[in-house]
């Protein structure tokens, strides 16, 4: 089978049990991290502008009022 039409042709003919171990099979697959390892690539930012970036959103969230959400 070479072509997404076939396959899909090839699961018609399967029982419907199988066809839901495909399913499952497929979805675990699908959701598997990205083939490089990352989700999302990372930011191309000197060292020292990210640790100000996370001391500002560390020093803007011990402000919130998790009361008041």
């Amino acid at each position: 089978m070479s072509t997404l039409t076939e396959i899909e042709s090839a699961v018609d003919t399967l029982p419907r049990p199988d066809q839901e171990v495909l399913l499952r099979h497929l979805t675990a697959k699908l959701r598997q991290t990205p083939r490089n390892g990352r989700s999302v690539p990372p930011p191309n930012v000197p060292i020292e502008e990210l640790r100000r970036i996370h001391a500002e959103i560390e020093a803007e969230f011990s402000r919130v009022d998790p009361e008041g959400w």
